[in-house]
């Protein structure tokens, strides 16, 4: 190792003639090894601006829900409704569950059709028993409820 020390220190570094080459080469030797802050500085700002731009838009879907709604409608548009609002502002999730479910319109309608009874199916899954379905059935004039076990 030392003999390669001394043959590098005895080689005669050629000299250039072109003083502005010169300085332009040694300016781009030392902002390439010398000054990697350079390529740090940019990244941290960057990622300093991300993290900005994700705080802000963390509190503002906080303070105002409202736009968190309007930017996934924005972005992952559905035809798929999951609630329809009322006048008054509130959702009206029953249109979608009943007879009056907008898609269905016109396939069905409505006016030949009445309600009978309503019904709720629950599922139940465990991993001894296996699956149980519980089928709740309401009638709207009578006020018992019936309960039947649905199992498959």
């Amino acid at each position: 190792m030392k003999d390669l020390e001394n043959k590098l220190f005895s080689m005669d570094v050629p000299k250039i003639e072109d003083d502005p080459f010169e300085n332009k080469l040694r300016r781009k030797l030392v902002n390439r090894f010398y000054k990697p802050a350079n390529n740090f500085r940019f990244k941290f700002k960057l990622v300093t601006a991300l993290a900005s731009l994700l705080l802000i838009f963390g509190c503002v879907i906080v303070i105002q829900p409202g736009v968190a709604l309007s930017l996934n409608k924005l972005i992952f548009p559905s035809n798929i409704m999951v609630a329809e609002r009322d006048n008054s502002g509130t959702e009206n999730e029953l249109a979608y569950t009943s007879i009056f479910n907008p898609q269905l319109v016109d396939r069905l309608d409505p006016s030949k059709f009445r309600e009978d009874k309503t019904y709720i199916i629950r599922k139940y899954i465990s991993a001894e028993e296996g699956a149980v379905m519980i089928v709740s059935e309401f009638d709207q004039r009578k006020k018992p409820k019936k309960l039947r076990e649905v199992s498959f």
